[in-house]
């Protein structure tokens, strides 16, 4: 970890790239310190977020880390200040999850959208434990280097009509979390009660509990009223009792919307729908994100993530 400060600081990050959600019914989205739901919280603990390393600045204490330049929800993306979270940094562009002791999985437009894979493999960093510890907490101050890991090799991403995932080589193995169990065979039950744990608009960590699929018939992926937005791109979707990772997020509808009906200059405020993912304020759209915010399972994952997992650490 010696060289992780001029490693962080002399990479230059690049453009920013997400898919966009919206709420559905009641705004699910929690702090971390908010959630009672003792596993939801242990879940959250093996999720991150993909932060540009060029942020990144040496902390007045050793091993310690500040992120700089960063933004809030109202600044750096005109969200109206009455909107939820408006005060709050927005320094996450994706986010992901541990599958294994040195393997991050998230959505493949983060690595495939804008630059070259490995560019963005170079340009940014993958940052646990990004979430506010309280109501007056900073979460850009005093980040331990033991939460922030590079990217060491990209195993494999894919972005096509259907495919959207990356499988992440992470420098070294991840020290205090446990990687997440995911499903490796058949598909998840229509009754079945949701949570996503991610980066909502480059966020702290939120956890999003009491969605459902309102659509389980496509091949590739699902659909479902999980309460997500841009930054989210890349976050695990779990069952809620049993904390199985289902899929991975990868797509929505609009996020916000102009806060005068007309007026594009205006401040902006969530788009919001209705809890079967109909009647929103910004729509209809198409394709699979008709019926809500769009999963994909995980089965075409799991062989990159076992070829992964097969590569021994240094």
């Amino acid at each position: 970890m010696k060289h992780l400060a001029p490693l962080l600081l002399s990479l230059l990050a690049t453009n920013t790239f997400a898919a966009v959600e919206v709420i559905y019914g009641a705004d699910n989205r929690q702090d971390v310190y908010q959630v009672t739901n003792s596993l939801h919280r242990r879940l959250a603990l093996s999720t991150a977020g993909m932060v540009a390393a060029s942020s990144f600045q040496k902390s007045s204490s050793p091993n310690v880390f500040d992120l700089a330049g960063i933004k809030t929800l109202e600044r750096g993306q005109n969200i109206c200040p009455t909107e939820a979270f408006s005060q709050q940094p927005t320094a996450a562009t994706c986010s992901g999850f541990l599958v294994g002791p040195d393997t991050i999985v998230t959505a493949g437009h983060c690595y495939k959208s804008f630059a070259t894979p490995e560019q963005v493999c170079r340009s940014f960093a993958w940052v646990f434990d990004l979430d506010m510890k309280s109501p007056s907490h900073n979460p850009l101050r005093n980040i331990p280097a033991t939460n922030i890991y590079l990217c060491k090799e990209i195993i494999h991403a894919e972005l096509s009509a259907n495919a959207d995932f990356a499988v992440i080589k992470l420098d070294r193995r991840v020290v205090g979390r446990e990687p997440l169990r995911f499903r490796t065979s058949g598909r998840i039950s229509s009754s079945a009660s949701l949570v996503v744990i991610g980066h909502p608009s480059g966020l702290p960590t939120k956890i999003s509990p009491a969605g459902r699929v309102t659509r389980n018939t496509d091949p590739t992926r699902f659909s479902t009223t999980l309460d997500t937005f841009h930054g989210n791109s890349g976050s695990a979707v779990f069952d809620a009792a049993s904390g199985i990772v289902e899929g991975i997020l990868i797509q929505g509808k609009t996020d916000y919307v102009p806060s005068r009906a007309g007026d594009s200059s205006s401040c902006l405020v969530v788009n919001k729908c209705d809890e079967t993912g109909g009647n929103c304020i910004s729509g209809p759209e198409q394709g699979a994100v008709q019926w809500g915010e769009v999963v994909l399972r995980l089965d075409q994952v799991l062989p990159h993530i076992q070829r992964s997992l097969n590569k021994a650490s240094r």
